[in-house]
């Protein structure tokens, strides 16, 4: 689901305030829910009574940082992905550093038992 933050989003806004900030408004008023409350690296998202964690994009992370620190933005969009367990940013930067596991493929032999 892609989300967008839009002028109004970003004029409406209130930097360092996790419920009312630029991506919190966005989500609110395209997941049409009454409670967001973003941090830097995730959001959390009240549905239905149920309370959902959201990772968000690096890049949204790093746009809410500069938006605190220098209190400018312009719009931008990004993909929501609701993908389940363990879909947060450190297993998203890290598959290339992944190794099979011993006798899955690896080439090395069996561990003794």
């Amino acid at each position: 689901m892609k989300i967008n933050v839009t002028w109004a989003d970003i004029k409406n806004g209130k930097s360092g305030k996790p419920t009312e900030c630029m991506v919190a408004l966005a989500l609110k008023r395209q997941l049409g829910v009454s409670y967001t409350s973003v941090g830097y690296r995730d959001a959390g998202v009240s549905i239905d009574g149920q309370f959902t964690k959201i990772y968000l994009p690096l890049g949204v992370q790093r746009k809410i940082r500069s938006w605190d620190v220098l209190h400018f933005a312009i719009p931008f969009s990004f993909e929501l992905v609701f993908s389940g367990f363990l879909s947060g940013p450190a297993i998203a930067l890290a598959p290339n550093k992944l190794r099979p596991a011993l006798g899955f493929g690896s080439g090395l032999p069996e561990p003794a038992c």
